[in-house]
């Protein structure tokens, strides 16, 4: 029965339907199919797994980023990285990488930081004489901090849906996403070296404190939510919602460039975005409910115990499979589909929660920069006017620089749960 369910759900997958309704279909194809389960169970569980209090977060965040980024946000952020770090071999493409790691601590997705940092850099690095490829390159991998340092919509799903405290979870992608920035700064300086791109001049002292002050509200955000949670003041949710009042304070009153008769359309979007991810996990539900009645897990754990029974040998087999089903996925449908397989074989193999939710996470987001359909590389390209096959070719060094970090999370788990176990009562 297992087997005409992933079929069917395949085969709708391939003639383009969207994958909330290829799983909310094959499901109910499994439900006719088996006779004794009634089809009001489907609805039920569907509408279960969106009434959840943590779910609440995705729309909230959401918005405070579309908030932060329409409220003035980027500019004064870009600009205090330049001052910062532009007087360095390579120094503009530090200064955004520095400004997608502050901004990936606000809209916690990819796509938007890489559009919102690409769309005053990429001018900016060209116009310095950098390459335009090399340029592209950095800003799209540099955006993959979006949804690893917190706060990020694909912990939040992983979360919800592996039963793991989010909180934790945030806590453990702080690492991860420094170690990328870093790696990325490293490339970024012995390519600037290289081929001599041009330096900026050294700010005084007085314009990097004016350029701090005037991005403080921005660097304030991360300190707030992560500071809240951690001190008991308030749940993610709750600082999700603490955040869109901050932003909207933040965007009308301190940068005053907020305007009322834009909050509609921002509503609108952050709406349109939320209601994507709330669809695909809510006709997820029947799809762990299958999966955990077939014991799926149980028998890839047996499948794979004839090749390994070490966790390590599975967690690389995990990342091959996850990088594969991330090229042509994006993140939050592939958690729904991955996370009720991944999430009970984890516990079977004693593999800490919070560090498979990094890996798994990490592997899907490094699908969105992976050639040819990675997500990012489209919304880059659209942004700079460089060709896919252009930015295809310069991405992989970057791209391999991911690898580096992710194979460092998966073996050194204490990477990962460092920081939750320091600080969090596990």
């Amino acid at each position: 029965m297992l087997l005409i369910f992933l079929i069917a759900f395949i085969i709708l997958l391939s003639l383009g339907i969207p994958i909330a309704i290829g799983l909310g279909g094959s499901a109910m194809l499994y439900v006719l199919l088996q006779g004794d389960v009634s089809l009001t169970m489907l609805t039920q569980t569907a509408f279960g797994g969106m009434a959840s209090f943590p779910l609440l977060a995705i729309p909230l965040f959401m918005l405070a980023g579309n908030l932060m980024n329409e409220g003035g946000l980027t500019q004064d952020l870009v600009r205090f990285a330049r001052l910062l770090l532009g007087h360095i071999s390579g120094g503009l493409g530090m200064a955004t990488i520095l400004a997608s790691g502050i901004f990936a601590a606000i809209s916690g997705a990819a796509v938007a930081t890489a559009v919102a940092i690409g769309v005053v850099m990429l001018p900016a690095m060209k116009k310095a004489g950098y390459d335009e490829d090399v340029a592209a390159a950095v800003t799209a991998t540099a955006s993959c901090m979006g949804p690893i340092i917190p706060p990020s919509i694909p912990f939040i799903v992983y979360g919800v849906i592996a039963n793991v405290s989010i909180g934790a979870l945030f806590l453990g992608g702080i690492i991860p996403g420094i170690l990328l920035g870093i790696g990325l700064m490293i490339y970024m300086g012995i390519v600037a070296r290289k081929r001599e791109y041009p330096k900026e001049p050294r700010a005084s002292f007085k314009e990097v404190v004016i350029g701090a002050w005037k991005a403080l509200p921005a660097l304030l955000m991360p300190v707030i939510i992560m500071g809240g949670i951690l001190g008991g003041i308030f749940t993610p949710t709750e600082a999700a919602g603490v955040t869109v009042i901050y932003a909207i304070l933040v965007g009308g009153l301190f940068y005053k460039r907020l305007k009322i008769s834009r909050i509609p359309d921002i509503l609108l979007a952050a709406g349109l975005e939320s209601a994507m991810i709330m669809m695909l996990l809510g006709m997820s539900e029947p799809f762990a409910w299958i999966v955990a009645a077939e014991q799926m897990p149980q028998a890839i754990i047996e499948a794979i115990s004839q090749v390994s029974t070490s966790p390590w040998v599975v967690l690389l087999l995990v990342n091959i499979a996850l990088i594969l089903i991330g090229i042509p996925m994006e993140t939050a449908p592939a958690l729904t589909i991955v996370t009720p397989v991944l999430a009970p074989m984890a516990d079977k193999l004693g593999i800490d929660p919070v560090h498979m939710g990094l890996v798994v996470c990490f592997n899907l987001v490094l699908g969105l920069i992976t050639p040819p359909v990675g997500g990012v590389l489209f919304a880059i390209c659209g942004t700079s006017g460089i060709s896919l096959e252009k930015l295809s070719k310069a991405i992989w060094i970057p791209f391999l620089i991911g690898i580096v970090v992710l194979l460092l999370i998966t073996y050194i788990p204490s990477l990962s749960t460092f920081l939750p176990n320091l600080l969090m009562s596990r």
